[in-house]
């Protein structure tokens, strides 16, 4: 790619994460540029960043090429990515650049398991849920490494903080596709899943079966061939508001994020029947999406990447939960 490095170009920026993404970036001195499809909003953010900003919609592959043109890393903050991610990798892979989204959707990161060799022969390397399932796949790697021949992953997320807008919007997106987890390496449908309990430190805890991002992106790490997911919700002090998208705030306040954690736990099988578990503690959702996706912009910023369709840890192994600040593995 011969064009200069170290500049990223954040897509979606006046968003509810998308400010927070866009945040992060100025608090660590990057070099960026915020673009999305609200003249007024991107012009009044820009303008209190002081960086530069673009104006098109997503779909519009020759205002991508005129705003990819000196970059290096594209981080879409924009959802449903149902709506944009297509447009957006597409773009990405034709202009060079590396991409990166925060995606929960399981239709994204098989769209850029699909772009693989695409991806490859451009030089760039497509993450897909680059958000909080950073910490989620370093810990899927870090409990499988623990055992000989890992062949069973669980894996429960304790989400605290409330919902965003925008999150809202892709949850359709994401039951949409049914209740799916993986069996001998396949991705079936889950007939009559059950809750299971799971330890996040303090005791074990009931999660309800969900669809997450470990049987797409877990699997490209760690190559298990038997991942289900689990879901819980801690709900902060002041509790929810209805789900009624005019009833919803544009996300969680800062204070209402700081007044609890994230959590994951994670359990592995190996072919012995040996049972290890770790977890991860974390900042709460909307805190930790930013941190994370940041981290791996930074790491591609530095010219650290793997061409290709990548998760999290296959691209950066376990370590890149170190990036992330005051995020830690501990072993049960």
């Amino acid at each position: 790619m011969n064009k200069p490095k170290n500049k990223l170009l954040i897509y979606g920026a006046t968003g509810y994460t998308g400010k927070l993404i866009s945040e992060r970036a100025k608090e660590l001195n990057l070099d960026f540029v915020i673009a999305g499809r609200s003249s007024d909003a991107l012009e009044s953010l820009a303008a209190a960043l002081g960086v530069g900003f673009y104006t098109f919609p997503v779909e519009d592959q020759e205002a991508w090429k005129d705003a990819l043109t000196d970059v290096d890393c594209l981080i879409n903050a924009a959802g449903p990515f149902k709506e944009t991610a297509v447009h957006a990798m597409k773009a990405s892979i034709e202009n060079g650049v590396h991409y990166l989204d925060i995606s929960a959707e399981l239709d994204s990161y098989q769209l850029a398991e699909s772009l693989d060799a695409e991806a490859k022969k451009a030089g760039v390397m497509l993450i897909s849920g680059a958000g909080m399932f950073v910490s989620y796949d370093a810990l899927a790697l870090h409990t499988a490494r623990r055992v000989n021949s890992p062949q069973k992953l669980s894996v429960a997320f304790r989400h605290f903080g409330g919902f965003s807008r925008g999150s809202v919007k892709s949850s359709k997106n994401i039951m949409d596709i049914g209740m799916l987890f993986r069996e001998a390496a396949e991705v079936k449908l889950w007939k009559d899943p059950e809750p299971k309990f799971f330890d996040f430190g303090n005791g074990e805890e009931e999660c309800l079966p969900t669809p997450l991002g470990g049987i797409i992106l877990s699997f490209k790490s760690t190559g298990i061939p038997n991942i289900e997911e689990y879901f819980q919700l801690k709900l902060p002090a002041a509790g929810m508001p209805s789900l009624d998208m005019d009833n919803l705030p544009d996300g969680p306040t800062e204070e209402e994020r700081a007044e609890g954690r994230t959590k994951l736990s994670a359990e592995v099988t190996d072919a012995d029947g040996k049972v290890v578990r770790s977890i991860v503690d974390a900042p709460s959702g909307y805190t930790l999406t930013p941190l994370s996706v940041v981290a791996v912009a930074s790491r591609i910023l530095n010219g650290e990447f793997k061409p290709g369709y990548q998760s999290p840890a296959s691209a950066y192994g376990e370590s890149i939960i170190n990036d992330i600040p005051d995020t830690s593995i501990q072993d049960l």
